[in-house]
């Protein structure tokens, strides 16, 4: 836990010192994100449903001149519930949270329509630090434990308006597990490699 919020500070340092060496747009924002995803996996006695994901955070742009090209990265704060049903001795449903800080890092690039309207797309890893929960898993199996690290690959595409809102949609691509179960039946409910779609909106400072 110590290395992860000193990975999280020293982001933040980087952010401040970027933002203070000249570059002419750089522009911070708060970003909020909701996942689409309501997949169901099912594996023999344990079925488990993703329900619903929101992130919200701080991010910062930082545009080269000219280009249409820059760097785009946040710190988001995620709340990740899910629905377990164990059908063993008894039946039992338990709905499971879990609080992340999410770091997505993209490569951004603009080209504008007509004005005041700029299309962008982006894509670049993540990393995801889980800080608490998992508490319920014990009620369904002492085996499931969620992962104090992840990563993966971002993929987004969207709109801006305005220079002060961007909307739109983002794909991600897990690249490690979630949880490390020690029930091979049960790994690839809980490790689903299925890209999640999401929905972003950014509101520029």
């Amino acid at each position: 836990m110590k290395k992860n919020n000193l990975f999280i500070i020293a982001l933040i340092v980087a952010f401040s010192t970027i933002a203070t060496t000249g570059y002419s747009q750089v522009r911070f924002g708060l970003r909020g994100e909701v996942g689409l995803n309501k997949a169901s996996f099912s594996k023999d006695a344990i079925e488990v449903e993703n329900l619903n994901t929101f992130k919200i955070g701080p991010t910062v742009e930082i545009m080269f001149p000219v280009m249409d090209l820059g760097v785009e990265a946040s710190i988001l704060y995620n709340n990740s519930k899910m629905k377990i049903e164990d059908n063993g001795s008894f039946w039992q449903e338990v709905e499971e949270t879990n609080h992340y800080i999410d770091v997505p890092i993209n490569l951004k690039y603009k080209f504008g329509l007509i004005s005041p309207l700029k299309i962008y797309v982006m894509g670049g890893p993540y990393a995801k630090f889980h800080i608490s929960g998992g508490d319920d898993f014990e009620t369904v199996s002492d085996k499931i434990k969620a992962k104090s690290f992840e990563a993966g690959v971002n993929l987004g595409l969207g709109v801006e308006l305005f220079k002060k809102l961007a909307v739109g949609v983002n794909y991600g691509i897990p690249l490690t597990d979630n949880y490390s179960v020690n029930e091979p039946e049960w790994k690839d409910a809980f490790n689903n490699k299925d890209g999640l779609w999401s929905i972003q909106a950014t509101v520029y400072l």
